[in-house]
């Protein structure tokens, strides 16, 4: 994995993971793995994205990545990642860079 070209101001951060445990308490699923990315298919964008586990059938969990758009700030920007085809999704998940994990949401600490 390369390192990413730019670090995150601790603020910058912060907002996003205020939005981030936001998203947890309204979520019906299991929401974790919380990642601040960057994609080349979204220039100058962070992207929120994570995982939301549905357990309502133990015998076939169903596991969804999410996403929310925000400025370089952290500022949202109230947009949503849809592709028009498997070719167009597999583009933008294969250009994602990691710049901050959390687990969960609920530990978020800086």
């Amino acid at each position: 994995m390369r390192k990413p070209k730019i670090k995150l101001e601790p603020q910058v951060v912060q907002r996003i993971m205020d939005r981030a445990i936001e998203i947890n308490k309204g979520c019906a699923e299991r929401c974790r793995d919380f990642r601040v990315m960057l994609s080349q298919k979204r220039k100058n964008t962070l992207i929120l994205r994570w995982t939301t586990i549905d357990i309502s059938d133990i015998e076939r969990p169903v596991q969804c990545y999410r996403y929310e758009c925000f400025e370089m700030d952290g500022t949202p920007q109230l947009c949503s990642i849809h592709y028009a085809n498997q070719e167009e999704a597999n583009d933008f998940f294969w250009s994602l860079e990691p710049l901050y994990q959390q687990e969960y949401a609920i530990d978020h600490k800086l």
